[in-house]
């Protein structure tokens, strides 16, 4: 084993944060870890939003919310009735007000692609996932915020972040230091390869 292969055996998705700040220098590290990723045609179409802010973080949390219950409670009028419970779990886990989809995370970085991008998922999830690799080499936890995927729909928050508005949001990344020290990463299966042509 290297530290490489350490670095992403090790990694998991960390959702219970300390309050101690992470610096300013290491939040730059880990976001210029995720320009270096591989891009399509090498267009570097990605820009980063930080929000370190704990009230706007909190709104930008509500806001998500509000419009996740509103989209799962539409795709549940649809759904077969053996899949409506799937629905209606995180409908309620969305509903309560104290919850907070970012985990009391310090910082709040969000992804975004331009139009030149030849390939925008996979510039963003590339990146996503060099920061959040490059986090943890610094003892900085990491988690994909999925919830938050409305806010790539929020004209408002594009304009509150600087982004402009024929961008898309591909990732949200919640960073901080983990209240709990040495996780065990979730177990994986051996990998399912399907063929292997010699």
């Amino acid at each position: 084993m290297n530290a490489v292969m350490d670095n992403i055996y090790g990694r998991r998705s960390v959702r219970a944060y300390t309050d101690e700040p992470v610096s300013e220098d290491k939040i730059m590290e880990i976001i210029k870890a995720g320009v270096h990723a591989p891009n399509g045609a090498n267009t570097q179409p990605l820009r980063f939003a930080v929000v370190t802010n704990a009230d706007k973080k909190k709104q930008y949390s509500d806001v998500s919310k509000a419009l996740f219950v509103e989209n799962m409670k539409k795709a549940m009028e649809q759904a077969a009735p053996d899949k409506k419970r799937f629905f209606e779990v995180y409908i309620d886990r969305l509903s309560k007000p104290e919850f907070d989809i970012f985990y009391g995370a310090p910082i709040l970085v969000l992804i975004y692609s331009s139009p030149e991008s030849f390939t925008p998922v996979e510039d963003g999830s590339l990146a996503a996932e060099n920061m959040m690799l490059a986090a943890y080499s610094m003892g900085i936890g990491s988690c994909w915020i999925g919830f938050a995927s409305p806010l790539g729909y929020v004209p408002e928050v594009f304009k509150e972040l600087n982004v402009p508005e024929d961008h898309r949001l591909i990732a949200s990344l919640v960073f901080g230091y983990p209240k709990k020290k040495d996780m065990a990463p979730t177990q994986r299966s051996e990998p399912k390869i399907t063929a292997w042509l010699r």
